[in-house]
């Protein structure tokens, strides 16, 4: 008996997932994949540890990440894993520039998708996992409104083709959102910046499903007790626009009208309702419906990331999984290796948060269990070579054939293995069939079984395959 076993628990935040869940997710990526290449986008892979600098500059507390110990390294080669596919994205340009003579590198605007576990070093909780997968998707050297109109199109057709029906992508702009700081009054104070102060209202107004809208309002009143506290402290005159941005209703035109009026002494709220406009103009233009997409001035996701438009998207019969794909322009891609700007847009899929909303829904099957197509009975043992060869013969073929591995070569325990594991065809074959070269095919779907001479195997396997 061995000594000192280890108890088989899994780390909080991480994942396993059974055969029928892998082949689930393995056909959502699929899909996914699918419809990013329709697209044009080139898949590429980067490592999942990259340099603890690369990662996150100089402010090595700014992100939750994982540190890898590497034998004998220097604090300044520390190294870490991922966290997200963009900051990789970054790097990865800024180490592949074009170079006209030679044709070689990343030649701009470029459709870039990568798929792959990222980390967090986050507490775990229901639905936020320390380990989990997203699906990338970016355009990388384009300023044009229509590479954002892009990235939205992708997200909904995504989503149709996952069988989603009910879903809205709502948008914003980050320069509305810079607007509305001007719009309250508020200021950079000795400790704390007028962004982290914009964050805290944003932060307060997120609150409003939960407490009313006069609570919020007292609470944003409240004036900061210290040189470091970011409460917004807003005066009545601000209070009263805050409202009457939160007021602004009607359809996608209608919003941005009313907008308009509310920010009209605000270039920067202007310039990022211009560019909404454009994104609706070319939006127009292509299949999706009006009501897929949604202008929502609430939205202000990555105040301190996102440089323009942003889009979440939400499904509306499963609101609690929250966005599920969502992104935005962030001009400021490679300013950290390069020192210049250089303009993208993308979005994200989480996929272990989209894979769970589609069990919810019922939109995923889990009743693929097994990849072998069949499994050939291994009922005398002193035919290993017959059954060796046929299982090859099949393989060769382009099937996937598994060969019985039970000691007990009894019809029964073989027979019941196969239909618990879920295959779709048993290939039987006793001592009788082997000497006249045929085999029995049992059609676990149908319940069929038909005699076939090995030599016809494979055309009779091919036939019900393609028919």
């Amino acid at each position: 008996m061995v000594k000192n076993t280890i108890k088989p628990v899994k780390a909080g935040g991480f994942l396993d997932f059974n055969t029928p869940e892998y082949l689930a997710r393995e056909k959502m990526f699929e899909t996914i994949e699918k419809v990013f290449r329709s697209f044009g986008y080139n898949p590429i892979e980067t490592p999942m540890v990259e340099f603890s600098r690369v990662l996150t500059g100089d402010d090595d507390t700014s992100k939750n990440i994982f540190q890898v110990r590497g034998r004998g390294s220097a604090a300044e080669d520390s190294l870490a894993l991922r966290f997200d596919h963009t900051v990789p994205l970054a790097r990865f340009i800024s180490a592949n520039p074009y170079d006209n003579k030679n044709k070689t590198g990343i030649r701009l605007p470029w459709r870039r998708m990568a798929v792959g576990p990222v980390f967090r070093n986050d507490s775990p909780q229901k639905g936020r996992y320390r380990q989990f997968y997203q699906f990338d998707v970016d355009i990388a050297g384009s300023a044009l409104m229509l590479a954002d109109a892009e990235i939205i199109s992708v997200i909904y057709e995504t989503l149709q083709a996952l069988g989603l029906q009910r879903f809205v992508i709502k948008i914003n702009n980050r320069k509305v959102l810079n607007g509305l700081t001007s719009l309250l009054g508020i200021k950079d104070r000795v400790q704390v910046s007028a962004l982290d102060t914009t964050k805290e209202v944003m932060r307060i107004l997120d609150k409003i499903p939960k407490i009313s809208l006069a609570e919020a309002f007292d609470e944003l009143a409240l004036a900061p007790e210290n040189d470091f506290d970011s409460r917004p402290g807003l005066d009545a005159a601000a209070i009263e626009k805050l409202r009457q941005y939160l007021q602004i209703s009607g359809d996608n035109l209608e919003k941005i009208s009313q907008a308009r009026t509310l920010f009209q002494d605000v270039s920067i709220a202007i310039e990022g309702l211009d560019e909404l406009v454009q994104i609706m103009q070319y939006l127009s233009q292509s299949d999706l419906p009006e009501s897929a997409v949604e202008i929502d001035f609430s939205i202000a996701r990555g105040l301190d990331y996102y440089t323009g438009p942003v889009f979440e998207s939400f499904l509306l019969d499963a609101p609690e999984f929250g966005s599920v794909f969502s992104g935005g322009r962030y001009n400021d891609l490679v300013a950290r290796f390069t020192g210049q700007e250089l303009p993208a847009v993308g979005a994200s899929i989480g996929v272990d948060r989209l894979f769970a909303a589609l069990q919810q829904l019922d939109i995923l099957s889990l009743s693929e269990t097994t990849v072998s197509q069949m499994l050939i009975l291994r009922l005398a043992d002193s035919q290993d070579t017959f059954y060796l060869r046929l299982a090859d013969m099949l393989r060769q073929a382009g099937f996937r054939a598994e060969l019985s591995l039970l000691e007990d070569t009894t019809f029964r325990s073989q027979f019941s293995f196969a239909v618990n594991q879920g295959t779709h065809f048993v290939i039987i074959a006793g001592l009788e069939e082997i000497n006249r070269q045929v085999v029995q095919v049992k059609n676990l779907l149908t319940r069929q079984q038909e005699e076939i001479s090995v030599s016809q195997l494979i055309s009779y396997l091919s036939n019900i395959k393609n028919s």
